[in-house]
């Protein structure tokens, strides 16, 4: 196994591939071990080398981490190459139809849990999503409670098809759908006004779009991960016809009231280089805030309540 890891890192170095060589030969010699070995679920297993003698090196997983590998120095994210992405505590199906989760993205699902556990820990609640994408915080939420009752909204089929995938991987087929319905928009203008039919949440969470064309943005994102996912809409002719990166959390605000109990929380992903400028928004419109930083220190996710 370290011969082909070697031979893997080889690659990268020789073709100027310096994004993360070492994890992603692991990543990748992980992925060809379990699709030879179903039975190996554990990337510490890797790391550690504990399963060589039990499950020997074939020729196929070779030439699978090869050609993933080969893949991978042509630009195209190991994690469309695999079709997997661990994310908080499971490991999710992805594709190139749904944004790559993200480690900042675990900042909000892990203080949208602790909320949880805190107010209704036994006790129902309701939660809705803006923005289902592949699925993984509604199925965080209804994996570690199973009194959540919740609905979410997204406006791509294909990532309804990927997140009903995860569901049903992580969840077990059969056992999610009285508890979680998907709401499909009819275009990319609606917004939280979808949720207006039901009766007000107890929660809302959203990692909504909301990169500007302005931000600086990865050349490897903008060419395989899904654009409506990344940027909010575009302003119609009444307004110009320019773009309005805040458009979803402006939307919530001016929905708030119909969806969101007196007492409810709402947790929002926002951009760190307008973190300000959007809570100043929820403030003005009477909540109480809290801006939680990513992993350098970067303020990444909002925190609201009435």
């Amino acid at each position: 196994m370290l011969k082909l890891k070697q031979k893997i890192l080889d690659l990268f170095a020789e073709h100027g591939h310096e994004k993360s060589p070492e994890a992603e030969a692991n990543l990748i010699l992980f992925n060809a071990y379990r699709h030879r070995y179903p039975i190996i679920q554990k990337y510490s297993e890797i790391l550690q080398g504990t399963f060589t003698d039990k499950f020997p090196m074939t020729a196929e997983i070779e030439e699978e981490a090869m050609k993933m590998a080969n893949q991978r120095i042509k630009g195209i994210p190991l994690q469309h190459i695999t079709g997997n992405q661990f994310f908080f505590e499971h490991d999710y199906i992805v594709n190139s139809h749904v944004l790559i989760p993200r480690p900042e993205t675990e900042i909000l699902i892990s203080n949208v849990l602790d909320v949880i556990s805190k107010k209704w820990p036994k006790k129902p609640f309701r939660f809705a999503e803006l923005g289902l994408g592949s699925g993984i915080l509604s199925t965080e939420i209804l994996a570690h409670y199973k009194s959540a009752l919740g609905i979410a909204s997204e406006v791509s089929p294909q990532a309804i098809a990927m997140a009903r995938q995860n569901l049903d991987h992580i969840l077990g087929p059969g056992n999610w759908e009285d508890r979680f319905s998907i709401l499909e928009p009819a275009d990319l203008h609606i917004g939280f006004e979808i949720f207006g039919d039901y009766k007000p949440m107890d929660l809302i969470i959203s990692n909504p779009p909301y990169v500007s064309v302005n931000d600086e943005i990865e050349a490897e994102v903008l060419r395989h991960e899904p654009h409506g996912a990344l940027f909010p809409m575009v302003g119609g002719s009444d307004e110009g016809g320019k773009e309005n990166p805040n458009f979803f959390y402006e939307n919530f605000l001016f929905n708030h009231s119909k969806i969101l109990k007196p007492d409810g929380i709402v947790f929002f992903e926002i951009p760190h280089e307008r973190a300000d400028e959007i809570e100043h928004e929820f403030k003005n419109a009477g909540f109480k805030t809290n801006l939680i930083p990513d992993l350098t220190g970067r303020s990444r996710v909002l925190m609201a309540q009435k």
